[in-house]
């Protein structure tokens, strides 16, 4: 029988925070110095809403705004989609699976304690999650996109391992003229 990890074993404590009337040059700048990619934002010791850096790309510098001209409760994500310290990783991955979220804020009675991301969950995760971690990986993998090389590349041939300033991809593979000529 599989025992579930509780949410507290693997939160990350304390909580980077900041409040809603802060600019956000001044909170890119807070994350880039305590080295986070995101920020729970509070109200009168409450969390209220999280800043992540995907809200910096998206709604600031894609749209060109003056990051000195916003304010964080003007694109901060709100409500909060949290969970209790108690519950599982398995329930914590299937949250942010049906959530689209990335981070969880850990609360109890209202009060953060901690938090928990999708990175947090890989690390804990036990037997029985393999499941759910797919699926975020899978959801994950969505908004990656990786670009094919095109023409000759140098590196590692996937095949052989020795290094070639011509590798070319062929089904997939980055390979060297030698494995290129031996999969003809």
């Amino acid at each position: 029988m599989e025992t579930e990890i509780p949410v507290r074993d693997i939160m990350t404590r304390p909580v980077i925070t900041a409040y809603a009337e802060l600019d956000i040059l001044s909170a890119a700048k807070k994350m880039s110095s305590a080295n986070v990619g995101s920020l729970i934002i509070v109200s009168n010791n409450k969390p209220t809403g999280i800043l992540t850096e995907r809200d910096l790309v998206k709604k600031v510098l894609a749209q060109g705004t003056d990051p000195r001209s916003l304010k964080v409760a003007e694109i901060m994500s709100s409500p909060l989609v949290s969970i209790e310290p108690d519950a599982s990783l398995r329930e914590a991955a299937s949250l942010m699976l049906r959530s689209g979220v990335k981070r969880l804020p850990v609360i109890i009675q209202e009060k953060l304690v901690g938090i928990i991301t999708d990175t947090d969950l890989v690390s804990g995760s036990s037997l029985g999650l393999n499941e759910v971690l797919s699926d975020l990986l899978e959801m994950h993998k969505e908004s990656i996109h990786f670009e094919k090389p095109e023409g000759p590349v140098r590196g590692i041939c996937e095949i052989c391992g020795q290094f070639s300033d011509n590798l070319e991809n062929m089904d997939g593979e980055l390979l060297c003229w030698s494995c290129r000529d031996g999969k003809r």
